[in-house]
């Protein structure tokens, strides 16, 4: 470690008086010692990023390995790895660059073998895909041109990773427009170093007049994976419409919510809607959350527009053979203006999954114009029996922003052991979404911070 490296840390953490040391050897093991750690402070900077507009970093930990990956100070797609928390982080920084879209964040995972995996920086946009040459090594990326084939991988976006019962690593993303997007499903093998198609072809088909936007597939209580999505006419997101629902037991075979085999691909016709909420409605893509009740049944928070044009927060529940919807706030003015392209900056937001609270009732945690709201719903009648504020992050987070003018955004590490004493966050600055257009002005870079929060 040096002298630099020390003192940045120091400053970091909010020691008044940084105190330089001398380097020590590195340890055999490259694992730090105790003295080596700055063991008084819960959270380190990872790096300067940029924060001319939002565009997502993510964190992920497999066993006691932690990767991060994000866009720093001049753009640039970053890898961050450590194999341990007394680790040195490791960085590599790979040939892509993002440009003023929200859209284009940086995902990050890792196949049965410990190969690291990475995708983003795409909107449309041929395929941004980097994979290690050796496991766990983040300095051995490199750039793959395609998965499936180089003729086809050319408008994606969307990319999403994620793994099956047997730790397989999948890959998921959208080609074509908001309008005609078509998803695809592909498996990657180990031995062969090679994807494949899991479906004869796409999973959701809008029949060249809409695309599916989706969340999922959740490994719910019940050990089947859910899936809900909406469809969506035009570039516009105000023609978000039929809020819908499929399962699967094997991320292979498909069905309804009761048990009814759901051929592929999927298209409006044929998926199973929850609630039929018309273009116009009020409903966004993004503000969509699947959760289980204590009866292992889904139940789904949201929101639309009631008959008066006011947003409301909804709470649909599976209840025998169908769905029933709730409306579980009770707003006025709160219509939001929805007919717009590209990536939006929104008052009303739905963060978290409904859950059941420790005392039985079903929890909905959502955001207005920047407060966070739960909402407490008595899981007999469905309707709500308080409402009160709630804090989605833990207050010590919010002490280290820096720049008051900008926006901190925070989000939490995936893959956590259940049994680990903490959770991790990474927090940054930034402006918010400007429907993918060009700022005049830019900030200077925001400093990327990790925080290791006791649980």
């Amino acid at each position: 470690m040096t002298k630099f490296t020390l003192l940045f840390a120091l400053t970091v953490a909010g020691v008044s008086q940084p105190v330089l040391a001398e380097p020590v050897p590195s340890q055999p093991s490259d694992k730090l010692a105790d003295e080596q750690l700055n063991l008084a402070s819960e959270v380190e900077a990872i790096d300067f990023t940029w924060s001319g507009h939002r565009v997502f970093a993510q964190m992920i930990q497999r066993g006691d390995h932690q990767i991060i990956a994000y866009y720093d100070a001049n753009r640039q797609m970053s890898i961050a790895h450590r194999a341990h928390q007394r680790t040195p982080w490791r960085y590599q920084k790979v040939p892509s660059f993002v440009g003023w879209d929200s859209h284009n964040y940086v995902t990050v995972d890792v196949d049965e073998e410990g190969y690291i995996h990475v995708m983003g920086n795409m909107h449309n946009d041929p395929l941004v895909y980097f994979r290690s040459t050796e496991p766990w090594n983040v300095r051995s990326l490199k750039q793959v041109d395609y998965i499936i084939d180089p003729e086809r991988d050319t408008n994606v976006t969307y990319p999403r990773f994620m793994h099956d019962r047997d730790g397989r690593l999948i890959a998921i993303y959208r080609l074509g427009g908001s309008g005609n997007g078509r998803y695809y499903y592909h498996r990657y093998d180990t031995a062969t170093k090679t994807w494949s198609l899991m479906h004869d072809g796409q999973f959701f088909d809008g029949e060249d007049e809409r695309g599916a936007y989706y969340t999922g597939p959740v490994l719910g209580p019940d050990g089947n994976f859910h899936m809900i999505w909406v469809w969506r006419e035009t570039p516009s997101a105000a023609t978000n419409n039929n809020l819908s629902y499929v399962r699967s037991p094997d991320l292979v075979n498909w069905e309804d919510s009761n048990g009814k085999p759901v051929a592929l691909p999927l298209i409006r016709s044929t998926g199973e809607i929850v609630d039929p909420v018309p273009t116009f409605g009020g409903m966004l893509n993004g503000q969509k959350k699947i959760g289980f009740d204590a009866d292992e049944r889904p139940m789904i928070s949201y929101y639309k527009n009631d008959a008066n044009g006011d947003t409301q927060i909804m709470l649909a529940r599976k209840s025998g053979k169908g769905w029933t919807t709730h409306q579980i706030s009770d707003w006025t003015g709160s219509k939001q203006f929805l007919d717009r392209g590209g990536s939006l900056n929104v008052s009303i937001l739905v963060p978290q999954d409904p859950y059941v609270a420790d005392d039985g009732t079903i929890r909905v945690r959502v955001q207005r114009d920047g407060e966070e709201i739960e909402f407490a719903v008595d899981p007999a009648s469905n309707r709500t029996v308080r409402a009160g504020s709630s804090k989605s992050t833990p207050d010590v987070i919010g002490t280290f922003q820096d720049n008051p003018e900008l926006v901190q955004f925070v989000r939490k590490a995936e893959g956590t052991p259940k049994e680990s004493a903490y959770d991790f966050y990474l927090s940054w600055e930034a402006n918010p979404p400007a429907q993918d257009q060009a700022r005049g002005e830019i900030p200077a870079p925001a400093t990327l911070r990790l925080h290791k929060i006791p649980r």
